[in-house]
């Protein structure tokens, strides 16, 4: 298929899928939010992978990419929208707790260009606006937003030894607003991470293949 053919197609599913979203509006009370933030997250077998590790910390990350996986979570293509999705797991494999609440993180993809970290509340505009939803009740996007960020990964407390902790990344895609694909690679690049009362700081990098 051309670019062109390319470019038509995905802004007839985002059509559809603003028709849907539409159609849920007269169908739900006062318009509730039609978008979710389902938990447990399921990913699809097969998601593009990478995973790295030191004696203190062992991280893994996995791309949501299959746009019908994004319809069926979140009821919502994120891709569409400039999104990626990334589900984050930490383990801390030592006898210390690791501080992540002033890790840097840096994801860039295969041409160098820079994948900003969304947080959750800003991610969820990011939807709204690009499906055009404005009928909804204030209560219902309330409860949404506290969905999106029970959802998302947290830098916060330190990560216990032991423990294992997960949740979603929402990263803006580079370029202008509107359907675009997901990068071919990604470079995750975790810095400024620490031992509970250490002041040496160690990173951590992983290079993940998308397609």
């Amino acid at each position: 298929m051309s670019v062109r053919g390319e470019h038509d197609a995905r802004c007839r599913l985002k059509l559809a899928v603003s028709g849907i979203l539409l159609g849920l509006c007269g169908l739900l009370p006062a318009c509730a939010p039609p978008f979710r933030a389902p938990m447990p997250i399921r990913l699809p077998a097969g998601s593009p992978s990478a995973e790295a590790e030191t004696a203190d910390l062992r991280i893994r990350a996995v791309a949501l990419v299959d746009e019908e996986a994004q319809l069926e979570l979140f009821r919502a293509n994120l891709l569409l929208a400039g999104l990626l999705p990334l589900h984050l797991e930490m383990t801390n494999r030592g006898d210390a707790a690791v501080e992540l609440h002033r890790a840097r993180v840096e994801i860039r993809d295969e041409r160098g260009d820079r994948l900003i970290l969304r947080t959750p509340e800003r991610a969820l505009r990011q939807l709204f606006d690009y499906y055009d939803v404005t009928a909804y009740r204030i209560a219902s996007r309330a409860e949404l937003e506290q969905a999106f960020r029970a959802l998302a990964f947290t830098f916060k407390p330190a990560l216990a030894p032991g423990e294992t902790r997960r949740g979603m990344l929402f990263l803006a895609l580079p370029g202008e607003p509107g359907p675009r694909h997901p990068p071919t690679a990604l470079t995750l690049t975790f810095t400024a991470l620490r031992r509970e009362r250490s002041s040496e700081a160690f990173s951590l990098t992983l290079h993940l293949a998308i397609r």
